[in-house]
């Protein structure tokens, strides 16, 4: 019940970041009537809503049941229902967030009705099927670390997509470009918002150790690579083909990773026993800045060399970030292969041990550039700030 507890905390924090910068620019007046029109305005105001308040009953329900353990525990499938709610509405909301000039509609509404379907298809299954209602804890925090990881995605994601959306609102000149960087956008915001509702339901065979591992951590590598695709495109309207250079730090870090368990090669750090994820917040922190200059760059015809540079250092603090957070997750430490013999082995403690020093090096590397490249960047902004201020 813990697991699932925090699952439905991590839910209730993910809709506040994705649906509140929507919800207030709804009320603030933000958005033009006329592009929307007033029912299109008045259903995404519900949505958004019913969203926000079907997220955060979850855990209000949970922390009732904890004060008053007369009551019962929360059964699953309330949790369920209410997330089903949640997700929905949310999947209904990034459909009408961006417009044709962002997303064309016969992209919006074929992707929408895919996942869509997913969902339905998923709470038929859920409600009729047959579903593991107990997990051990080990297969609870392996859901937990990736439903976090997902969700932390998903919002950077959505954050994009509403800046996007919000920039473009009213601009008829607003450049092509925007349309692939909010196609790229939504897909992803959509597949995510899929990704987490699956592991807020877990189906029978997430029960098997062997096939969560891998499942999970393949969920999350398809979202952090949506959002690598997105950095990538962004930077080459930005700069071209010097914009691949991008591609430097993950190849760094993944080939310090494949070097350790190709060699067998441990290091011992002072976090190798660390069995908590890096937190994604430096990495939301940077993705803000990423999105509130790239935005007005990519408006721009001629963006300035420190603009540029700057938003090049962001966006590889962003991919070191997001592997640093991958890299300390415990799905690598179960899943990652060892070359060392049965008898050098002797207890699965043993094993455990052996992975987390091979994926120590990589992730302290990964750690290494998230921090290197955000004091890199700062210093460009300070430069881009000064420059401003002399004009």
């Amino acid at each position: 019940m813990a697991g699932l507890m925090n699952r439905s905390r991590t839910m209730a924090e993910g809709v506040v970041v994705m649906v509140c910068p929507a919800l207030l620019a709804l009320v603030l007046d933000k958005v033009d009537h006329k592009v929307y029109g007033h029912r299109a305005l008045m259903a995404m105001l519900t949505m958004a809503g019913v969203t926000l308040i079907s997220g955060i009953c979850p855990v209000l329900l949970f922390y009732f049941s904890q004060r008053f353990p007369a009551v019962g525990y929360v059964k699953p499938a309330v949790t369920a229902g209410l997330a089903t709610l949640s997700y929905s509405c949310l999947l209904i909301l990034a459909c009408f967030i961006p417009q044709p000039n962002i997303v064309p509609n016969n992209i919006r509404i074929p992707v929408g009705a895919l996942c869509g379907g997913f969902v339905l298809v998923r709470t038929v299954c859920y409600y009729f099927g047959k579903n593991v209602g107990t997990y051990g804890q080990n297969l609870h925090d392996i859901l937990d670390e990736s439903h976090e990881f997902l969700t932390g995605v998903t919002g950077i994601l959505f954050l994009g997509l509403e800046g996007l959306a919000l920039e473009s609102n009213g601009n008829q000149m607003f450049p092509k470009g925007g349309m692939t960087l909010g196609t790229i956008s939504f897909i992803f915001c959509a597949l995510g918002v899929c990704l987490m509702y699956l592991e807020m339901t877990p189906p029978l065979y997430f029960n098997v150790r062997t096939w969560t591992v891998g499942f999970t951590l393949g969920l999350d590598i398809l979202m952090a690579a949506g959002t690598f695709v997105l950095l990538i495109v962004t930077m080459v309207k930005l700069m071209g083909v010097p914009a691949l250079v991008l591609l430097t730090p993950p190849v760094g870090i993944i080939g310090e990773l494949v070097y350790r368990v190709a060699t067998n090669k441990t290091v011992t750090t002072p976090d190798t026993d660390s069995k908590v994820p890096a937190s994604l917040e430096l990495t939301r922190v940077a993705f803000t800045g990423f999105l509130a200059v790239s935005i007005t760059a990519i408006s721009n015809t001629s963006p300035s060399r420190l603009t540029v540079c700057f938003l090049l250092f962001v966006a590889a603090a962003i991919v070191s970030g997001i592997l640093w957070r991958l890299l300390t997750q415990s799905q690598i430490r179960s899943g990652l292969p060892y070359a060392a013999s049965p008898a050098q082995i002797a207890s699965p403690a043993q094993q455990a041990a052996l992975r987390a020093q091979l994926v120590a090096s990589s992730a302290n590397l990964a750690s290494f550039c998230t921090h290197f490249c955000i004091v890199i960047a700062t210093i460009l902004f300070l430069a881009m700030a000064g420059a401003a201020r002399g004009k």
